[in-house]
């Protein structure tokens, strides 16, 4: 049976680096992976496993802020796209794009 996993990419980065704690980029996205190919193991009884067809993994985000907004308790201007989270979250949807069967879908932010 093919199977198809969607993915709310906001939520699972915000997760596992609750669970996991901080990483590359490159070991999230094979983190990601493998976690999603372990969903396709079904359990028929004590011996015997079924494993489902990987139809592609739908992996759902927006791209990080490059904007300069005003931070208000630094009372300066900061350029997010500057920042260590806007480097490491494009290098992480690069590392996945190059995943097999991963399909990213990337939204926009609205301002």
């Amino acid at each position: 049976m093919k199977t198809a996993i969607l993915v709310d990419g906001g939520y699972y980065r915000k997760r596992a680096f609750s669970i996991a704690g901080d990483i590359t980029a490159k070991e999230r996205a094979e983190e990601l992976y493998s976690y999603c190919k372990r969903h396709l193991w079904e359990k028929k009884s004590k011996k015997d496993f079924f494993e489902h067809e990987l139809y592609r993994i739908f992996y759902y985000d927006c791209p990080p802020s490059s904007k300069k907004v005003y931070h208000p308790l630094l009372k300066r201007t900061v350029d997010l796209g500057k920042t260590e989270i806007y480097n490491w979250a494009n290098e992480f949807f690069e590392e996945l794009s190059k995943k097999r069967k991963v399909a990213l879908r990337m939204g926009t932010l609205s301002d």
